[in-house]
């Protein structure tokens, strides 16, 4: 899975890309772009907005815990984009084999990389897992304010089933 000497939407050539099973070296560098790229994309951000801290944690810390949790509970199903040997991206996937469906449970392009196709690329590598796996369906959720992924995902053929409203108060 490696795509090379392709240039960018924004002009530059990005000289090597590479797709690849997540290693547990890549942990870190996932983490902090967990960090830096789901501000505005998150539902913990959300509460916080509303409520402030949550249980004395910032929403970035909750959202770092639940990647962190996928990568030692699904670590064959993540998979990073890697450039010169630097990871600037990810993908979290979870495979529902009773159900026939695999799960999108996350992704993130580093900053400097959003708009380059990382994520595209990120997302084609999930949907090949999950063929390989025997999967029927693909499966991925976005909040309304993602105006990114509203757009990318039908791109890659899903269809709006659904909407869900989060409720949050204090007791």
């Amino acid at each position: 899975m490696a795509a090379q000497g392709f240039v960018t939407g924004k002009g530059e050539a990005m000289s090597d890309v590479r797709i690849r099973k997540y290693r547990r070296g890549d942990r870190e560098a996932v983490l902090r772009i967990t960090q830096e790229s789901f501000d505005g994309f998150c539902i913990d951000a959300n509460m916080e907005e509303h409520f402030g801290r949550i249980a004395n944690t910032t929403w970035q810390q909750r959202k770092r815990d639940g990647i962190d949790y996928d990568l030692r509970r699904n670590r064959d199903n993540a998979f990073v984009a890697e450039m010169n040997g630097q990871v600037v991206g990810y993908i979290c996937t979870r495979i529902y084999r009773d159900l026939a469906t695999g799960h999108v449970a996350n992704m993130a392009v580093a900053k400097d990389w959003q708009g380059h196709g990382i994520g595209k690329m990120l997302m084609r590598a999930a949907l090949d897992h999950f063929r390989d796996c025997g999967m029927r369906y693909a499966r991925i959720e976005t909040l309304e304010q993602n105006y990114k992924g509203q757009q990318l995902y039908p791109a890659f053929g899903f269809k709006e089933i659904g909407r869900q409203i989060f409720y949050l108060r204090e007791l």
